[in-house]
């Protein structure tokens, strides 16, 4: 899509994560609102990496390896946003390190339908 065309000029020039993967994943911080419709819950977040069919990204809840979501990406050089569906295909939680820190989760979503560029 052609929404994000001017971060993507800007990070051809940057290398790729290297992984067995089926598309390359780039490093880039997007902000996006997510809700998981089987319980009606609703976040906010930023992208940790990004690629053509998927996404990964921090949540505040456990969601189950299945689950849909509804994901609205911002343009960060517009007003423009994104509207997609996707499925979520891994799921991990992490700890602070120490005590007092809260649990945090991360999520990788398969996009359904469309494709980010």
């Amino acid at each position: 899509m052609k929404l994000f065309k001017k971060i993507f000029e800007f990070k051809k020039e940057l290398d790729f994560v290297n992984d067995r993967r089926k598309s390359k994943r780039y490093d880039i911080m997007l902000k996006l609102n997510y809700s998981y419709p089987e319980t009606r819950y609703t976040g906010e977040s930023f992208t940790k990496n990004i690629s053509k069919n998927g996404l990964r990204f921090p949540v505040n809840l456990k969601i189950a390896k299945g689950a849909l979501m509804d994901i609205k990406i911002e343009d960060p050089n517009s007003d423009k946003y994104l509207l997609l569906k996707g499925k979520v295909r891994w799921f991990e939680e992490f700890s602070g390190e120490d005590d007092s820190g809260g649990v945090r989760y991360e999520t990788g979503v398969s996009l359904l339908r469309k494709r980010l560029f």
